[in-house]
């Protein structure tokens, strides 16, 4: 776990220029415009189960992770809950209301201690009135979310339970990695690993007992260790292709 000072360290870098210019919504803009944003962030500490904003809701703010883990998802109207996506470091959130008479159009939860940045989404509605870089940013931004989802749903179509469980395992690994006992650390409970790869809880218990015979791999608790990466990526059978190896 981080200690205080480590955390302080993060909040700096998570407000600096080079963080928010990281970003495809601010990529390429000048260090005065991308200032602005940067100097009007507010960043605070949320506990695992916090609710940070609410379907329907009228959104102040957008908000970009720092660190930890974002759950978003929809309720629908029987009160049963789909989720969307789970973000992380660098995922920006909310924004979108800007095009929803200003409110949210699913709710938030962090699934894990998570570091948020907030800014306020009347800022970026004023400054996209008058930037078209930033204009195209955003609906760049945009598109390459909507690939992501359909790639997602790709995924469901084509691979098997196990495989996707293999291609979520393979995301989390270091950059291009290819060495042999590679040891991971699932960022949040099976349960909701289970829904956002599309299965119920006892398909994904099944399915990571296949993965384990078909690959070698050990899961103890939160803790995996692949001892193969090359074994794993020949069992997802080009799965890989649709997702980026993490860069440490």
């Amino acid at each position: 776990m981080m200690d205080i000072k480590e955390r302080e360290i993060d909040s700096k870098q998570c407000k600096s220029l080079a963080f928010f210019k990281g970003l495809t919504l601010f990529a390429s803009l000048p260090d005065k415009e991308v200032a602005v944003f940067a100097s009007s962030a507010q960043i605070k500490s949320y506990r695992k189960g916090h609710l940070l904003y609410v379907e329907g809701e009228q959104a102040k703010f957008f908000y970009i992770m720092c660190s930890g883990w974002l759950k978003l998802f929809h309720t629908t109207d029987e009160g049963e809950e789909v989720n969307l996506a789970v973000i992380t470091r660098d995922g920006i959130t909310g924004e979108n209301a800007i095009f929803e008479q200003g409110r949210f159009v699913s709710s938030a939860q962090v699934v894990e201690d998570a570091q948020i940045l907030s800014v306020p989404i009347g800022l970026l509605k004023e400054k996209l009135r008058v930037n078209n870089k930033l204009a195209f940013n955003m609906l760049t931004s945009m598109v390459q979310y909507q690939r992501l989802h359909e790639l997602q749903l790709e995924q469901y179509f084509l691979y098997s339970a196990p495989q996707r469980i293999g291609c979520f395992l393979l995301g989390l690994c270091p950059l291009l990695e290819q060495k042999d006992g590679v040891m991971l650390e699932l960022p949040y409970d099976k349960t909701l690993i289970a829904s956002v790869l599309g299965m119920k809880g006892a398909t994904f218990s099944r399915a990571l007992n296949i993965l384990r015979e078909e690959t070698g791999i050990n899961v103890t608790g939160t803790h995996v260790k692949i001892d193969s990466i090359k074994r794993l990526l020949k069992f997802v059978n080009g799965c890989y292709s649709h997702i980026h190896l993490r860069e440490r």
